[in-house]
């Protein structure tokens, strides 16, 4: 597939873009391909609330987990943390489209509509708005991704399962993917919780399995162009 030369991993949450695309990100900046990510929240207010030491514990992880994957460029915004259905959604495709426009990416990655996280659902349509096809548009490829712990719920929840069509072999990079996400401590669970590091093994393994690697990543193809 061509991915082209940028690309993005919009993400609602820090360790949401390691669960999802994290070894896909480390091949693709192997290959000499700009892989930036955006997280959109500040990824604990709701969690922890008035607690400033969390908050920047959660920052340092972040910064540690993307150097691990080879990522240079990353930016966060402040938006509220499991409160993005708060914000007028006219407000949030415009501050998309605009990041979006000023880097002319040629491939987004982000969340699953059908997640069972109501910020991946909010982030997921404002995106769509964002890289929506027009003439000038330069978005070529628009994919969403699977995050453990959200997407297998929001599928059985809804009886829509999520259901990939792009498959990435990550078997070179799994340990990649893994290092980045054990900087994600405060995320972290014990298995088998499916957000633990067996279970994101586990995870990568089923998918890989599906089509004969030993780990992958899978994606649903929204559109290319």
């Amino acid at each position: 597939m061509n991915w082209g030369k940028n690309v993005l991993i919009v993400a609602a949450h820090p360790d949401d873009e390691v669960l999802g695309v994290g070894g896909t990100i480390a091949e693709l900046i192997k290959r000499g391909i700009n892989v930036q990510v955006l997280i959109v929240t500040d990824g604990s207010s709701s969690q922890y609330i008035d607690d400033e030491d969390k908050i920047r514990t959660k920052a340092v992880e972040t910064l540690n987990a993307l150097k691990k994957l080879g990522v240079e460029t990353w930016h966060q915004w402040s938006l509220p943390d499991m409160r993005l259905d708060t914000l007028a959604h006219v407000e949030l495709n415009r501050k998309i489209e605009k990041f979006i426009q000023s880097f002319e990416f040629d491939t987004v990655f982000c969340q699953n509509y059908g997640d069972i996280n109501m910020d991946h659902k909010c982030l997921y349509d404002s995106v769509a708005v964002a890289v929506r096809p027009h003439p000038a548009q330069t978005v070529k490829l628009f994919l969403s991704y699977y995050v453990n712990s959200s997407s297998e719920w929001g599928g059985v929840l809804s009886g829509s399962m999520y259901s990939p069509n792009v498959y990435v072999d990550i078997s070179k990079s799994i340990k990649d993917k893994l290092e980045s996400m054990a900087e994600y401590k405060t995320e972290l669970r014990d298995y088998p919780h499916p957000r633990s590091i067996r279970g994101i093994r586990n995870t990568a393994e089923y998918f890989g399995n599906m089509v004969g690697y030993e780990f992958a990543e899978c994606f649903k193809l929204v559109y290319s162009r």
